[in-house]
């Protein structure tokens, strides 16, 4: 027999579980409707959306245009939305093929394949007239609409980023936006590249939508109709005019694929403004490896010979060039012989055909009255800074245009300095290899300086941000170096080095005299060390070396015997000036 403590124990345990329960249905019907669990789920928005079929016509975020206003990350077409749950015997199937000029017994077939809201799979493009004559029919669940869709990844695909759903992220960066409920822990947001950079002005605050709703069986809830739903504000949503050349960046990454490289990219600036016209990063990401495949072009590298131009700037203001004097390229900077016994050079030569004892000597004769001239002349050339435009901007107190981009380094911190100021580690330093890592936007940055004379100035990925109507919200103006800088007379001397480097023979650039144009340049190998059998190999440029007009760099992150920066470099050269004649 049950004892009574025991029957009372029972009863207050069901009677717990029966107030938990109770509490569990008050919660979900009454207290946490709007915000329910961690995740804050609006159990009465999910309710309503379980009885709603809808299309999504524009999905309410901003997007990019480039700078001769060409949409880049979106693409908006005409086409013919289907409501399945409305389809009718009695729709005029023949009238409707007519115009979309398909057989009947085609269209009958698409119609049949519904399950959910769509769109009709033509294989040609409909035209706005047609899109108006199916709107002139007036048939409950067909309807025709210019319909916004996000182009597919690859295309400029680490400088445009990607968008997606990020609950954390959303209640971290708008908070507000999720209290008055202009977003949800749904709405998509910008994860990389512009799309996140850009994100407070292009996150969505509603979407363009067809919305039909209808009871458990399926039937309508609130007769035939359709309802349209938009943005209230007709300013929304903003877009952001980038640039970026749509053209030019086709071209650059239509070469970059057909030489098949497979890590590494290029980036291309606008000489005069230091603007980005165009940048490419391989590999590609893709929404599983979005985080994993960082943007090459703004993350640190190792430059190798690229960075002579630095120790050649100090060498030039520091007076130590001497035009008559050689040196014994037989050799490299152990005083060893050198695999490619380039015999006595000058300083000229050695530039040109890339010898490195020439600049180990130099960088150590430099050393001796100035310690500090490595950074010093690397910071002056703007490669130790992040080279991206950045600054305060309406509510954001630091906004950048670059995703995540790196600070170049000549010397790292986990080393002491002394560790640097033997005369070995001085050379290897000079001809950018030991601890020098630089990002290739900062190398492109520097030869466009280097090409208009100098100023510095911070690389622009966007000229503005407008409102739907075009009129400007925000502009971004340009950002010049005010700190010290390099004489008139240096950067005159670099421009004819770099220009030696392509029509010396034996330079090392001298593939690119085949162009119609002057050239100049760089070029440089890097050894990452004695794991790897791998090398960085680059030509970094500008063109017309005459009236330079373009700064590029092209960089292979995993060279092996096959040189693909130079072909590279010279087809994207070709077209881009082939391009720029047509504009």
């Amino acid at each position: 027999m049950i004892s009574q403590k025991r029957l009372m124990f029972i009863a207050i345990v069901f009677l717990s579980l029966i107030l938990l329960l109770i509490y569990r249905i008050a919660d979900i019907q009454l207290i946490s409707t709007n915000s329910f669990s961690k995740h804050k789920i609006n159990l009465i928005e999910e309710s309503v959306s379980q009885r709603t079929h809808r299309f999504t016509i524009n999905d309410g975020r901003g997007y990019f245009i480039d700078r001769n206003g060409e949409l880049l990350s979106t693409d908006v077409k005409p086409q013919i939305v289907v409501f399945p749950s409305l389809i009718k015997d009695k729709w005029p199937i023949a009238k409707i093929a007519e115009i979309v000029q398909v057989k009947p017994e085609n269209l009958r077939e698409m119609l049949a394949h519904f399950s959910k809201p769509g769109t009709l799979s033509i294989q040609h493009e409909i035209t706005v007239e047609q899109m108006n004559k199916i709107n002139s029919l007036e048939i409950p669940g067909l309807y025709a609409q210019l319909v916004t869709r996000r182009k597919p990844l690859p295309f400029a695909n680490h400088i445009l980023g990607a968008v997606g759903e990020d609950p954390k992220l959303i209640n971290q960066k708008y908070p507000d936006k999720l209290d008055k409920g202009t977003v949800t822990i749904t709405t998509k947001t910008g994860k990389n590249g512009l799309q996140y950079t850009f994100d407070p002005f292009l996150i969505s605050e509603g979407e363009s939508q067809f919305i039909y709703h209808v009871d458990r069986q399926g039937n309508p809830l609130f007769g035939l109709d359709v309802k349209y739903r938009s943005q209230t504000n007709p300013l929304y949503p903003l877009h952001v005019k980038t640039t970026i050349d749509k053209k030019m960046q086709e071209t650059m990454e239509k070469y970059i694929d057909f030489y098949g490289l497979e890590s590494g990219g290029a980036v291309l600036l606008d000489v005069n403004s230091s603007e980005l016209l165009a940048m490419a990063s391989r590999p590609l990401f893709t929404s599983k490896t979005i985080f994993k495949n960082e943007d090459k072009m703004t993350a640190q590298q190792i430059p190798g010979s690229i960075f002579k131009i630095v120790t050649a700037a100090a060498a030039i203001e520091d007076n130590k060039i001497q035009d008559n004097r050689q040196y014994d390229c037989n050799l490299n900077i152990y005083g060893k012989k050198d695999e490619r016994q380039l015999g006595l050079l000058n300083f000229k030569e050695s530039f040109a055909q890339s010898c490195n004892k020439t600049f180990g000597d130099l960088a150590n004769e430099i050393t001796d009255s100035n310690p500090e001239w490595i950074s010093e002349y690397a910071s002056k050339l703007g490669l130790l800074q992040k080279n991206g435009w950045s600054g305060k901007i309406y509510h954001l107190d630091h906004f950048s245009h670059f995703y995540n981009e790196e600070y170049g380094q000549v010397f790292s911190q986990k080393k002491k300095i002394e560790e640097y100021r033997s005369p070995l580690a001085i050379s290897q330093t000079a001809i950018g290899q030991l601890d020098v890592k630089l990002t290739p936007l900062a190398i492109a940055n520097m030869m466009a300086t280097i090409a208009r004379g100098g100023p510095w100035k911070e690389v622009k990925a966007a000229e503005s941000v407008n409102f739907a109507n075009e009129t400007e919200l925000i502009t971004f103006s340009d950002h010049e170096q005010n700190s010290e800088s390099l004489s008139p007379y240096t950067m005159m001397r670099l421009q004819a080095l770099l220009v030696d480097v392509v029509k010396d023979e034996r330079g090392t650039g001298h593939a690119l005299q085949s162009l119609p144009f002057q050239v100049a340049g760089k070029s440089g190998t890097a050894q990452k060390g004695t794991a790897s059998t791998l090398n960085n190999k680059w030509f970094a440029g500008y063109f017309p070396a005459d009236k330079p007009r373009f700064a590029l760099v092209v960089v292979d992150l995993k060279h092996d015997q096959t040189n693909r920066t130079i072909p590279i470099f010279s087809e994207i050269a070709r077209e881009l000036m082939d391009i720029s004649e047509e504009n």
